[in-house]
């Protein structure tokens, strides 16, 4: 259960900079580029993308997750892994079709509270250590140095283009999670049921 937890964590870390003031100056071009990312990020009210992700020990995972402001996730891991988890924006609720359960927790308790954070301002941060340009693509690598998220993430861009392709989370032991995005579509008109979750009971059944 805090291993699938700390996975999506890393999508908390895409939407959550943007929350300390920087202290540390930037050159011109990284706050040019860190305002169109985060121009970017604000810009986006609904996305739907398939994801393939990566584990520490080379496990592999795939899935569509699904996201609308203010923090709402539907984050669907294809079988054979059993979770899904949903915010509805007050709870997370983590679903074990094998164990046939749903546990809940709350929002505020959680790295998934700042996920879809409005008012983004990546140049603002002081947990943003890096910017690297590569040939078709912007790394921005922010560090955090306290707290259920300690250790750092990598987000990967498109460049000059911006889209979000892929981030890679190191955390506090050295151990990596990537996830690269594929088919990511926004401003789309999702569904609100996508967004709840019923509990089951003892027997499996979801509860009305």
């Amino acid at each position: 259960m805090l291993k699938t937890l700390r996975q999506i964590a890393v999508i908390a870390a895409v939407f959550a900079l943007g929350t300390t003031a920087q202290t540390a100056p930037m050159k011109p071009q990284d706050v040019t580029d860190l305002n169109k990312i985060s121009a970017y990020l604000n810009a986006i009210t609904s996305m739907q993308a398939s994801f393939v992700q990566v584990g520490p020990n080379g496990e592999l995972d795939q899935g569509t997750i699904y996201a609308r402001k203010p923090g709402r996730l539907r984050f669907e891991y294809a079988p054979p892994s059993p979770y899904l988890i949903v915010s509805d924006g007050v709870t997370i609720a983590v679903a074990n079709s094998k164990m046939r359960t749903v546990d809940r927790y709350p929002l505020v308790d959680n790295p998934l509270s700042l996920i879809l954070r409005e008012g983004v301002d990546l140049a603002k941060d002081a947990r943003i250590t890096s910017v690297e340009r590569q040939p078709g693509m912007l790394r921005i690598t922010a560090t955090e140095k306290s707290g259920p998220m300690k250790g750092q993430v990598t987000l990967i861009f498109g460049h000059p283009s911006t889209e979000l392709r892929q981030w890679i989370i190191t955390d506090a032991q050295g151990l990596q999670t990537m996830i690269a995005l594929k088919n990511t579509k926004t401003q789309l008109e999702l569904s609100p049921q996508l967004f709840i979750l019923q509990d089951v009971d003892k027997f499996g059944r979801r509860n009305e």
